[in-house]
């Protein structure tokens, strides 16, 4: 089967370090911190991901917590909550997931009290495990190997892993397969009786004929393009595993796999004749059939064919090929629903170690159905899965902004995310939340919202697993949408012209002293002006200062009451106000 190097996370160290770092930009003042910040972290390692979560304690009260990663050294791509707020107590909680995609690595998570400028890293190293994870409820695990290994280690094996079966490749005509890359001399139906002894079964998974030549990936022999060579090609495979698998001394009971590999598209019709030719002998033989192969490929045209001609027959498992580092039969995206059961090879050629004895496999979910196991099933999931959001910006101009996040789930698997948005217009108190929408279980996820000018959109995500376990909202992530300042109020002073590289083309101007510009009400929270010239604006609430601004960019102020809030000019110097939004927090 399709070999990838990969492997499994674990964390071997958390090192929490304190330092000082560089101002990060202008912030109100705000009390120095009450003790030296520290973070603390633990793990949550389940399916093939990781989940760490912890909590910042002694930042300044109130402030804001930035958070940067670094990967190897250099700067961390995927998506992770980048602001923290700290509370009155200078404490916060924090979550970050590493998953699929993520490189293995020295993790270094630097929080900075954006008030103090005091830092804190945490430091993890991530890399391959030796064991892999536990059953979810509703599934068996099984390996596979190219060559079937050797029966001590398969027995030392068979005393501690977490596995009910191993895959073996049965013998194939060389006519059919040329591929060298498995050697048999271990696999015999003494080999098989003491596999069987003991506790686990064996599947034997049959690879010959691939797609055509024009489809196929690789140089295999490949499968007739007309559709009855084909099919009768299929029924030909079907009966030589049979063949083989009664030698072998395989329960007959138990599926027998094509393993279809890759193949491109322009060869449906061929391959769904070989696949029926494949499946409909097995079932005149008595036996189950099974295919392995990519979901968007091998599962779509048969589900196609069957779409097409009702009495086509589908196979009774749809052994999917994901490396998606996720134990569960339900977390296999691009796969359309049929009335086949479901195995999720979900990750590829990963070293594994029981009883002493270290065996590159890879690994598969299988739907308990499929086969009864010696094993005691596990216990229920009462865990509810971990979620973190990414970080949208702060402040955009666009009509619309996006929100990512991601998962990890260490029992069942995720089964959905549910997200709910809300909206403040410019200057009032929070809004209510929207109901929750149903989101696909992406590993990781995305979702774009529109946005209107001088409104602040934020969003919060749980998940929920196959048992039904909720986890919390996440912590609201919220983006702003700059007002144009033709949305202020000028007074004596201040006039409003035209600029071509302004937002919306417009600016307001003021040049002389005590001009005072009313930007409206606000229910308190946050101000956010974009300005540019040598003038510098005194920022007041209900006409008491509560900041100033200088310099070209963006400002934000914090607003700690209710009230009219104005800019005034201190002085005569030329100030050009582009735009602001008054939002929440």
């Amino acid at each position: 089967m399709s070999r990838i190097r990969v492997g499994l996370v674990a964390v071997l160290l958390a090192v929490l370090t304190g330092m000082v770092g560089g101002a990060l930009g202008a912030a109100p003042a705000q009390a120095a911190p009450a003790a030296s910040p520290t973070v603390s972290v633990s793990t949550y390692a389940g399916d093939e991901l990781t989940a760490f979560r912890g909590s910042g304690s002694g930042f300044t009260a109130n402030a804001s917590v930035n958070v940067t990663v670094r990967v190897n050294g250099s700067p961390y791509a995927g998506a992770y909550t980048k602001t923290h707020q700290a509370g009155a107590s200078g404490a916060f909680d924090w979550v970050w997931v590493w998953s699929n995609g993520d490189p293995f690595g020295t993790y270094t998570l630097t929080f900075t009290d954006t008030v103090s400028h005091a830092s804190v890293n945490v430091t993890l190293a991530i890399k391959h495990t030796a064991t892999g994870p536990t059953p979810a409820a509703g599934t068996h695990l099984m390996v596979d190997t190219g060559s079937a290994p050797a029966l001590a280690t398969v027995q030392a094996w068979q005393r501690s892993a977490p596995y009910d079966a191993i895959g073996v490749y049965v013998p194939v005509d060389p006519s059919a397969d040329n591929r060298h890359d498995k050697v048999q001399s271990n696999l015999t139906q003494p080999w098989v009786t003491a596999v069987l002894e003991g506790g686990w079964h064996v599947v034997p998974i049959y690879v010959g004929l691939q797609a055509p030549t024009a489809c196929e990936t690789g140089s295999f022999h490949a499968m007739a393009s007309d559709a009855e060579t084909a099919q009768s090609q299929g029924a030909d495979a079907a009966g030589e595993a049979v063949g083989e698998a009664n030698n072998l001394g395989i329960d007959a009971a138990l599926p027998v796999v094509y393993d279809l590999e890759a193949y491109t598209t322009g060869c449906s019709t061929a391959v769904q004749a070989f696949l029926l030719g494949w499946t409909t002998e097995l079932h005149a033989l008595n036996r189950t059939a099974g295919v392995y192969g990519v979901p968007k490929s091998a599962a779509h045209d048969l589900t196609d064919a069957a779409a097409a001609d009702p009495t086509y027959v589908l196979p009774d498992l749809f052994w999917a090929a994901t490396n998606n580092r996720r134990a569960a039969v339900n977390s296999v995206s691009d796969l359309p629903a049929a009335t086949w059961k479901v195995a999720n090879q979900y990750i590829f050629d990963v070293t594994r170690t029981y009883g002493a004895t270290s065996l590159t496999v890879d690994e598969t979910a299988v739907d308990s159905t499929v086969w009864s196991s010696t094993r005691s099933d596990p216990p229920p999931d009462t865990t509810a899965p971990i979620v973190a959001m990414g970080n949208a910006p702060d402040l955009i101009r666009t009509g619309t902004t996006s929100f990512a996040w991601s998962g990890v789930d260490a029992g069942s698997g995720i089964a959905s995310y549910q997200l709910r948005t809300r909206h403040t217009a410019g200057g009032h108190a929070a809004g209510v939340w929207s109901a929750p929408a149903s989101m696909p279980p992406s590993t990781r996820a995305s979702t774009a919202v529109k946005i209107r000018r001088g409104e602040q959109v934020c969003a919060q995500v749980r998940a929920v697993d196959a048992a039904g376990n909720a986890s919390d909202w996440t912590f609201a992530d919220c983006t702003s949408r700059l007002d144009d300042d033709r949305s202020a109020k000028p007074g004596a002073g201040w006039h409003r012209g035209h600029a071509r590289a302004a937002y919306r083309r417009t600016v307001t101007t003021g040049k002389r002293s005590h001009a005072v510009l009313n930007l409206g009400r606000t229910a308190g929270g946050r101000l956010a002006v974009t300005m540019s010239g040598r003038g510098q604006l005194l920022v007041k609430v209900g006409g008491k200062r509560v900041g100033i601004l200088r310099g070209t960019g963006t400002h934000w102020v914090a607003l700690p009451r209710k009230g009219k809030v104005t800019l005034t000019t201190v002085n005569r110097r030329k100030v050009l106000v582009d735009g602001f939004v008054l939002t929440p927090r």
